[in-house]
């Protein structure tokens, strides 16, 4: 019972910041359903159902975290993890249908209970890294097209009694996939470089493993790009061995240390991405917001600054070898080599900054598409530079490094919806000028200062120190 009391407040440990925030976002949609003359009490069940939504995402990364092989061979660990799943189950999806039926009565209950199971399960399941939830969007596209009278035909059985019946099948199916996903059968993979760029047709078989591409056309393409990895580091080695220099060195470096950035990576990476890109643009539609879509399409290109500050502590027992072999007059010199390298990464995002908003623009307003191109030329380079030095010396405790990720998204996707709109209605000198200057002077300091610190920081070639009880 105190296994499954520990596995049951597991979420909630991990994020206690966030679990305070879904219940002050339950109390809001309370307060404001009885502002007014007239009581709203379905504000507050929009309320509960998002933050419930949340919650379940909580359940999925505790779930994950605990997704390792060895964790099946505790002792009664499968009971407990049952016992913490219903102790769940009741408190944040049956109390909460048995809420509705004393409230509404026994349909709309019977219908939260269906929909309810569905969503909760859709919520673990995407929460786990699974690139399933891209169909949610797929739906929404495939919705705005439907012919309506189609829909009238479809009504009796969308508003049927048997609906809520198939969203608990679908919530027992999603269970299931979650757990093969998570605990899947067969050896693990080959390691991976820690520093490699992120590829959201990969998924995690566990916490600290590496990821695996799904279908045998994103192998292909994974094995393409890694072709043209060897042949660029066994390119650069040769010329920095035929007539040895400090610029070939950090030449040889890069493409030693970001297998990725180079173009066939980047090709393989805007390919895959832009699904996502394109998606989003179609589910909105044309009407939407170009500036907001843009900037969105903008955080997917900037996304692989992250490895760095991420990868690097993973990547620190791996650099002893290195370390002797450049044989650096001091460790100074030795991170000063390390952290320049790192600008390696900038190109990759800034190009893929103007294949995806370019996309976004295309899909959505065509005739806006100089516009976008003028906006991510001028805040794409500041915002990449920006970006990494934000993520070159990120903390190590979680909560706090998962506030300065959330920061540094809504920076960038705020960033180019304000340069865009100025652009729109001050034109590019008025408006473009004084934004190239405020994020050029925020970037150059902001590298200045990471690049100065993480220099200054202690050189370890330990591995990352691992959690309590993991």
């Amino acid at each position: 019972m105190r296994a499954a009391l520990k596995l049951a407040l597991l979420p909630l440990r991990i994020a206690p910041w966030a679990a305070v925030a879904i219940a002050l976002l339950i109390g809001l949609g309370g307060v404001l359903s009885t502002i007014g003359d007239h009581p709203a009490p379905w504000i507050a069940l929009l309320f509960a159902a998002v933050g419930l939504w949340f919650l379940w995402l909580l359940a999925g990364v505790g779930l994950k975290g605990i997704a390792r092989k060895e964790t099946l061979l505790l002792p009664d660990f499968t009971r407990a993890l049952a016992l913490a799943g219903a102790a769940w189950g009741l408190l944040f999806w049956l109390a909460p249908c048995l809420i509705v039926a004393a409230l509404y009565g026994l349909r709309p209950a019977w219908t939260a209970l269906g929909g309810g199971a569905a969503g909760a399960a859709w919520a673990i399941l995407s929460s786990s890294g699974s690139r399933s939830s891209l169909w949610i969007w797929v739906l929404i596209i495939g919705a705005r097209f439907v012919p309506p009278m189609l829909w009238t035909a479809l009504e009796p059985a969308l508003t049927g009694a048997g609906l809520p019946l198939a969203g608990l099948l679908l919530a027992a199916l999603l269970l299931r996939l979650t757990w093969q996903r998570l605990f899947p059968a067969g050896d693990p993979p080959l390691p991976e470089s820690p520093l490699a760029a992120p590829d959201p047709m990969r998924r995690g078989v566990g916490n600290d493993t590496p990821s695996v591409a799904h279908s045998r056309l994103v192998r292909r393409l994974h094995d393409w790009s890694g072709e043209g990895a060897g042949t660029r580091l066994r390119r650069r080695a040769s010329r920095y061995h035929a007539a040895p220099s400090p610029a070939r060195e950090r030449s040889l470096l890069r493409a030693l240390l970001l297998p990725h950035e180079q173009p066939r990576g980047w090709l393989v990476r805007w390919l895959l991405f832009g699904i996502f890109v394109a998606v989003y643009a179609l589910a909105l539609g044309h009407g939407a917001q170009l500036g907001m879509v843009a900037g969105y399409a903008t955080f997917f290109a900037m996304t692989g600054l992250n490895t760095i500050g991420a990868g690097m502590p993973r990547l620190q027992p791996s650099l002893v070898e290195l370390y002797f072999t450049l044989a650096p007059p001091t460790r100074a010199d030795f991170k000063t080599a390390l952290v320049d390298s790192f600008l390696g990464v900038l190109p990759g995002a800034i190009l893929g900054a103007f294949v995806y908003t370019l996309l976004a623009a295309l899909l959505i307003d065509p005739t806006q598409w100089l516009r976008v191109l003028t906006t991510t030329a001028i805040l794409a380079p500041p915002l990449a530079l920006g970006t990494l030095a934000l993520y070159l010396n990120l903390p190590g405790n979680v909560i706090l490094r998962t506030v300065v990720t959330i920061i540094t998204v809504f920076g960038q996707m705020g960033a180019y919806w304000t340069g865009y709109v100025l652009l729109a209605r001050l034109g590019p000198l008025w408006g473009g000028v004084p934004t190239l200057v405020l994020t050029w002077g925020f970037a150059i300091g902001a590298w200045t200062t990471a690049r100065r610190l993480w220099i200054g920081n202690p050189l370890s070639f330990d591995p990352p120190r691992a959690k309590a009880g993991g």
